[in-house]
């Protein structure tokens, strides 16, 4: 599929369904590689609505069909202070990718390249230092699009899961002027 035609704009209301759907679809994809990272009921429908009640969440849309979904949560990450391991940068000017999942129909595409490069983007637009994001240590497609867009391996966080494998490999990438993820 094409995606120079997706465009980002923040999660509304009325993209509550598209978004669960979307959420239902990517925890069955991750369950199909037998990884048990999202299969404790994450994330759950409140916390989809808080992400568009916050205006954290983000959708890549073709008029009405989300194709992808992440929130950006700007500054501080409490969770990322527990890191068994070491930051790039030190402070809270960065940009934490969270919750990123897409469309079954648009795996491949270079959706999520695209979305990175958006998170990286804003975070330039905010004047901060670094993007974030962590993933389980089983999802080595995440991982290795983590290290195809430039970011560095940096540690380990804990997360307070009902189930599964609670480590999360946490990654970071300095931002430069000018220098994206594959665009």
């Amino acid at each position: 599929m094409d995606i120079t035609h997706l465009q980002p704009r923040k999660a509304q209301t009325g993209d509550f369904d598209a978004i669960m759907l979307l959420m239902s679809h990517a925890q069955a994809a991750i369950r199909a590689l037998g990884i048990d990272q999202w299969q404790d009921g994450y994330p759950e429908p409140e916390l989809i609505a808080s992400d568009i009640e916050k205006q954290i969440g983000w959708v890549f849309a073709d008029g009405e069909r989300i194709a992808g979904y992440a929130v950006l949560l700007f500054g501080r990450e409490p969770i990322y202070d527990e890191l068994d391991g070491a930051w790039l940068t030190s402070g809270d000017r960065y940009v934490t990718i969270h919750r990123m999942a897409i469309d079954d129909g648009y795996r491949g595409t270079g959706l999520s390249r695209k979305m990175i490069a958006f998170a990286e983007e804003q975070a330039r637009k905010q004047g901060l230092l670094s993007v974030r994001a962590d993933t389980h240590r089983g999802n080595l497609a995440m991982r290795g699009l983590m290290r195809k867009c430039g970011y560095a391996l940096c540690g380990e966080v804990r997360y307070d899961v009902t189930a599964g494998d609670p480590i999360r490999v946490a990654y970071e990438k300095v931002l430069e002027k000018n220098v994206q993820c594959g665009f």
